[in-house]
């Protein structure tokens, strides 16, 4: 029989069920924007559905700190927020953000990799919930395994083995962008895609072999784990539009819940960014970069507007640069408005006629719920993938990495301010967006979980 930290065998009887209060602990990587706000907006609704359920629900969101984190979202969510005694220097937080871009391992020190584990398996035996959430989090879903705790895992797309194989990849990596392949047949191209979609499977990225050891030394049982076996959950949640993925198979504990990203409360808007983005003659564009985005590709951005007869609002995200850094790189002109505080980017998104982008989810799905079309170019397959969709679907531009130059974003965002397909295809999207509450099918999802399980 398994053991439970908590103690407690599981309830039986409806009266059982409708009286146990629930405990469920989020486990947040605070370093990184999209998913930090995708698992408080997820643990909101939680929340706010379990009076339909009848259940009384405690939530707790469990974070480690970082020179640049969102511990301030977490901490204003209106939930308990927990922080871990577990820092993650500028080197670690860097090295993260990295390994995720250049499809390498996130963590290589083996004393790194299990004191994350350790931290989080020691906050779990402490805590005891009867339900563990995380998102791209592999140590938690490691320490939940371990624990025999019940988990669920919200993630941007199915950490199916069979689907990314298939699926993850839409086109060439930018990494296999060159003169060459840009010239090739698309049935060669695809070709091409399909055999590197498999060969992902064997890189570095998908092994985490350095959090496998130590997934091993405390105790985890697999005998050859991967990152698809880290993030294994009885049930995964993946927040995206259901209709990218008609026709395939996701795999067996797969739910598409719908796009899941910050909305938070509707706010005054700065007066400067009002003041910029007030009606006028010349276009609107929001630029982001979120918060892993990369500080060369942003201040590429910041060049290619300064050109343009457009007005435009910059996110300069401390997690990427420093304004004083952009500013040493170049001097931005009166219509370029550079701000590194919190703006509700979903209302200034709404205020833009376009928006330039980083491939993130969050940020991704923030402009297409406004409406906005999108110039934008993924830090890694992922990005590259969700901003694949939307050109997809007639609702932007997606700009290979190393094609992403002041000239060649200055002439994608004239193109998609000038052609009114762009406009046309990302309304399109909008309304498939308007149709779901990601988070709420999110949050039914789980309760649907717990209801199904008893806990």
């Amino acid at each position: 029989m398994s053991v439970h930290p908590s103690g407690n065998p599981p309830l039986s009887g409806d009266m059982g069920r409708i009286r146990a209060p629930l405990r469920v602990e989020c486990f947040l990587p605070a370093f990184n924007a999209g998913e930090t706000t995708r698992g408080i907006e997820l643990c909101r609704a939680l929340v706010a559905q379990s009076s339909e359920r009848q259940r009384e629900v405690t939530v707790r969101l469990a974070y480690s700190s970082s020179s640049h984190d969102y511990a301030p979202q977490i901490i204003a969510s209106g939930l308990e927020a927990h922080r871990l005694p577990l820092h993650l220097d500028e080197a670690i937080v860097s090295g993260i953000m990295a390994a995720d871009h250049n499809a390498a391992e996130l963590v290589s020190d083996l004393g790194t990799a299990r004191r994350f584990i350790g931290a989080m398996m020691d906050e779990i035996i402490a805590w005891r919930p009867d339900l563990v959430v995380f998102g791209f989090v592999p140590p938690v879903g490691i320490a939940a395994q371990i624990l025999q705790v019940p988990s669920v895992v919200y993630l941007p797309f199915p950490a199916y083995r069979p689907w990314v194989g298939r699926h993850l990849l839409k086109d060439l990596p930018d990494d296999f962008d060159n003169a060459l392949t840009a010239r090739a047949p698309s049935p060669v191209r695809m070709a091409f895609t399909k055999l590197l979609s498999a060969a992902m499977l064997s890189k570095g990225f998908f092994k985490q072999p350095t959090f496998a050891a130590a997934g091993r030394e405390h105790g985890w049982r697999l005998a050859r784990p991967d990152l698809f076996d880290m993030l294994a959950a009885p049930l995964q949640l993946v927040t995206d539009l259901p209709a990218f993925y008609r026709g395939q198979d996701v795999g067996p504990n797969t739910r598409i819940t719908g796009p899941l990203f910050s909305r938070p409360p509707k706010i005054d808007v700065d007066s400067a960014i009002r003041g910029m983005f007030s009606p006028g003659p010349h276009n609107r564009i929001f630029v982001s970069m979120g918060s892993s985005g990369e500080k060369a590709f942003l201040l590429a951005a910041i060049e290619a507007l300064a050109t343009m007869r457009v007005r435009a609002v910059v996110i300069v995200a401390p997690r990427i640069c420093s304004l004083s850094e952009v500013r040493q790189h170049l001097t931005a002109p009166a219509h370029i408005l550079l701000t590194d505080t919190f703006v509700p980017a979903h209302q200034v998104n709404a205020m833009a006629d376009a928006a330039v982008i980083h491939g993130g989810q969050g940020t991704v799905q923030t402009s297409v719920s406004a409406g906005t079309p999108i110039v934008g170019v993924g830090m890694q397959v992922e990005q590259s993938t969700n901003l694949d969709n939307v050109a997809n679907s007639g609702a932007g531009i997606r700009i290979p990495k190393r094609q992403w130059t002041p000239e060649r974003i200055r002439q994608a965002a004239s193109r998609v301010l000038e052609v009114p397909s762009y406009q046309q295809g990302v309304t399109r999207l909008k309304s498939e967006h308007d149709t779901l509450d990601g988070r709420q099918e999110a949050a039914r999802a789980i309760w649907d979980f717990v209801d199904r399980n008893a806990l």
